[in-house]
């Protein structure tokens, strides 16, 4: 399992962006640079597609040759690029199984939408093959599915999305392992529905975004994106509930460059909470599936 990228929607640094923060990630390279966020389960499961992914693949030395389901979060650009999806049609030998990309039942009508956009070059015929090799699968939150070799449940977050009352899923999952993860980006504080749904569960793992890092000046319990003061307090409603304890492995991803700290301040701050907190970054990989 391997964080393939752990950016927002700008990347680190933001390419239109002389700010301090962005000249100093460009200054100490390394962790810092961040593509566009996205998680590889393993050679078959996906979370999100980003407009990263050829850079991605070539610096982790990775294809997606094999990826058959691929679970998007929301349909904002940086987390569901339609156009590095189907560049599948430039492979002169591509994998033959379809690819089935799962999102809400609120993000349908849009992807289809953006999905009519790209064929209607086509005939009608090439159009339903295209259709066919790109099947869009809808999901309800809360709703258990399997998905190829995972066990899948979406859950409601707190971030608007391009569909019509649209709400990004989180994605709780059971892999082949045995392992339980929760994989919880993009949100901000979450809706009572949701922190009912999981309490009384229990995580093996915890990936969930921090996109404004260090800011102290959001206020709390708020919805969107988490910032570290957030973060910290979802990890306390999680613990309280069961969901996690000190000791879970927790991943801090999809960080901006809208804040102060950089990779190693971040995790300096974060190892000052009793939580077990690893600020992720690109290429970083945690246990098999």
């Amino acid at each position: 399992m391997i964080f393939l990228g752990t950016a927002a929607a700008e990347g680190c640094p933001c390419y239109y962006c002389r700010c301090d923060y962005c000249n100093e990630v460009r200054k100490r390279g390394g962790k810092d640079i961040r593509t566009r966020s996205s998680f590889r389960i393993d050679g078959k499961h996906q979370i999100d597609f980003s407009p990263d992914i050829f850079y991605q693949m070539q610096t982790l030395n990775l294809d997606v040759f094999e990826l058959e389901h691929l679970l998007i979060t929301h349909t904002h650009e940086d987390h569901f690029d339609l156009a590095e999806i189907i560049v599948k049609e430039c492979a002169v030998d591509p994998q033959p199984q379809p690819l089935n990309i799962y999102l809400s039942q609120q993000a349908l009508p849009w992807a289809e939408r953006l999905m009519d956009s790209y064929s209607t070059h086509l005939s009608p015929e090439k159009k339903a093959e295209l259709h066919s090799k790109y099947v869009l699968v809808p999901l309800d939150y809360f709703e258990t599915y399997t998905v190829g070799d995972l066990v899948v449940t979406p859950v409601k977050s707190s971030h608007h999305a391009f569909g019509e009352n649209e709400l990004a899923l989180n994605y709780m999952i059971s892999i082949p392992s045995g392992h339980t993860m929760l994989y919880a980006c993009d949100t901000g504080w979450y809706p009572e529905e949701t922190w009912d749904y999981l309490s009384g569960k229990k995580l093996d793992l915890l990936i969930m975004e921090c996109t404004f890092g260090g800011r102290q000046d959001r206020g709390l319990y708020i919805d969107g994106h988490l910032d570290i003061p957030n973060f910290l307090l979802m990890l306390e409603r999680m613990e309280s509930t069961g969901l996690i304890d000190e000791q879970t492995p927790v991943y801090a991803t999809h960080i901006n460059h809208k804040h102060h700290l950089l990779h190693d301040e971040m995790q300096t701050t974060l190892d000052q909470s009793r939580f077990n907190v690893i600020v992720a970054y690109d290429g970083l990989q945690i246990f098999e599936a």
